[in-house]
């Protein structure tokens, strides 16, 4: 008997994913070598408001793209498409038919 599955797995890691981890292990690097190789003093404050910094600015864009944000952008734009004026010659009547501001049969 086959037992589901549980919990995500990734297959493939896309650029950015790599990017993001890449970026954040350097900022757990520079922290704990800051933490216990730099000596006491102003290069390990340095180090570990930079590690800080770099973990903070990669949490800000964690999610952009992802199924999170997009899970309302297709019926948001099929409502849109509804509502949105039609396009070209606005407004559609002749203007022959205008007479001070009102349309005329």
């Amino acid at each position: 008997m086959r037992t589901a599955r549980r919990g995500r797995t990734v297959t493939v890691m896309t650029v950015r994913q790599k990017a993001y981890f890449a970026f954040r292990g350097s900022s757990a690097g520079v922290f704990l070598l800051s933490a216990t190789v730099l000596p006491h003093g102003a290069p390990a404050v340095i180090g570990c408001i930079v590690a800080g910094l770099g973990g903070i600015l990669t949490c800000i864009g964690v999610n952009a793209g992802g199924p999170g944000e997009r899970a309302g952008a297709l019926a948001q734009g099929v409502v849109y498409a509804k509502v949105r004026a039609p396009q070209g010659d606005w407004p559609p009547f002749d203007d022959r038919k205008v007479i001070d501001g009102e349309l005329t049969g």
